[in-house]
């Protein structure tokens, strides 16, 4: 005879334990004991077990999915995230829908309005740099959609948030070019839509403050449309009418790559009379000539922590509907070849 499906209860009768029990560990619920845990999912495991995400779903009224909006997905930190999401995700048996808006707003209003019909149970949302309106935002907290912010943050929006420290990021890599010698920096920044974009402004300037040098901001130039070719012309056009400036420092690695472009083809020679320091340790910043100073940010980590905060406010809407708490994680500079003027550098 054909052997059926293995159920919740057959793993609990294995056990002599209770099917609810059961299910609250194969989800990771705290509740239960981690030993509990490892020996549900061990017996889970050695039965071939396979969650029945219909009948959840028909039990429950929920889907066991979630959205997640994010605006690219075209370098390491982005995908680690997405790794990070993926792994807390299947950890608790929910499966995962992505859409990438290629940082377009109307793309991204699509997206949740899309996810907003019923078919994830909540929503990861890192906005576009783009995203200057919130009436598609704040529909979802009409509506008691759960969503949880990672990476980019809107400041008008109280939600939970999981985001770097972008302030001290900023401050330490502009830090680093003055230690090395730097003194007319430049910034080349987004549109400064996004929170973590005021942050890195703010920390950029703080620095600058801190070691006596006036801030000027000519030497801050927005970049809307963020590319290696936007941060080349923007740097070609910065040192043709400032050639007093000697560092960059790039909001994210691809106008800092930009950055060093434009230098090069201008004749000036990195380090020696031009630092660069970038933002995110996206992978080509490991193997342009030369090598890319940045900034590294912990993706895997964010992931998995908006993650498990947005599963939270899904299963126990009651408990955590009042809690908003904003995670801030921590960055490391990485020093490489662009911004090493001085021999004894070490990583911070």
């Amino acid at each position: 005879m054909k052997k059926g499906r293995v159920k919740l209860k057959d793993i609990a009768e294995k056990l002599n334990i209770s099917t609810a029990t059961v299910s609250r560990a194969l989800r990771n619920r705290i509740e239960i004991g981690a030993e509990m845990r490892e020996k549900v999912k061990a017996v889970a495991k050695e039965m071939h077990y396979q969650p029945n995400f219909m009948a959840s779903h028909l039990r429950s009224q929920r889907n066991f999915a979630i959205g997640v909006v994010i605006p690219k997905v075209n370098h390491q930190y982005m995908a680690s995230m997405i790794n990070g999401i993926l792994e807390e995700a299947t950890d608790n048996n929910f499966q995962v829908i992505i859409n990438v808006t290629e940082h377009s707003y109307e793309k991204e209003v699509k997206a949740i309005e899309m996810f907003s019909s019923g078919i994830v149970d909540g929503l990861l949302i890192c906005v576009s740099n783009q995203t200057k309106y919130i009436s598609h935002i704040e529909q979802l907290q009409q509506n008691n959609i759960p969503f949880v912010f990672f990476d980019k943050d809107i400041p008008k929006i109280d939600a939970p948030k999981v985001v770097v420290d972008d302030f001290t990021g900023a401050f330490v890599a502009v830090e680093h070019l003055i230690q090395q010698g730097f003194r007319n920096i430049a910034h080349l920044q987004d549109n400064l839509v996004n929170h973590g974009s005021q942050k890195r402004l703010k920390g950029y300037y703080s620095a600058l403050k801190k070691y006596g040098i006036v801030k000027n901001e000519n030497f801050v130039m927005q970049i809307p449309n963020i590319s290696i070719g936007e941060g080349r012309i923007a740097t070609e056009n910065l040192l043709r009418t400032y050639p007093n400036i000697d560092a960059i420092f790039g909001i994210t690695d691809e106008l800092a790559v930009g950055a060093i472009q434009a230098a090069k083809n201008l004749g000036r020679k990195i380090p020696e009379d031009f630092g660069v320091v970038g933002f995110s340790n996206w992978q080509i910043s490991s193997v342009v000539n030369p090598t890319l100073s940045t900034v590294s940010q912990p993706g895997n980590e964010m992931g998995k922590i908006a993650t498990k905060l947005l599963i939270q406010r899904i299963e126990d809407p009651e408990k955590y509907y009042e809690k908003k708490p904003i995670k801030i994680l921590k960055t490391q500079l990485l020093v490489r070849e662009s911004s090493s003027r001085l021999k004894n550098c070490l990583n911070y």
